[in-house]
């Protein structure tokens, strides 16, 4: 009979893995003087010539905070939603 059992040493492995990934991401980050990072993905691939080996890879952007160049406008209505008519 087959049970689900979980591999302590696996489990941390992979953990262990993907933390690099994204460590090596954030550091790339700090070399850049990026103030963060946006739209991170962790991806993980098994190569079929790796036998159990396994690929973390961690992408993302690094941002800047830049001043404005300009005044930012102040907001203004675009749709009155107190109008109750319809529009055509």
């Amino acid at each position: 009979m087959f049970r689900n059992l979980e591999l302590p040493h696996f489990t941390q492995a992979l953990y262990d893995a993907r933390e690099v990934a994204m460590t090596r991401m954030q550091q790339e980050a700090k070399a850049l003087d990026a103030n963060g990072i946006v739209g991170v993905e962790i991806k993980e691939h098994r190569h079929s010539w790796g036998g159990r080996a396994i690929e973390f890879l961690a992408i993302g952007t690094a941002i800047t905070r830049q001043p404005p160049t300009k005044p930012l406008q102040s907001p203004s209505t675009v749709l009155d939603l107190n109008d109750a008519s319809p529009t055509s």
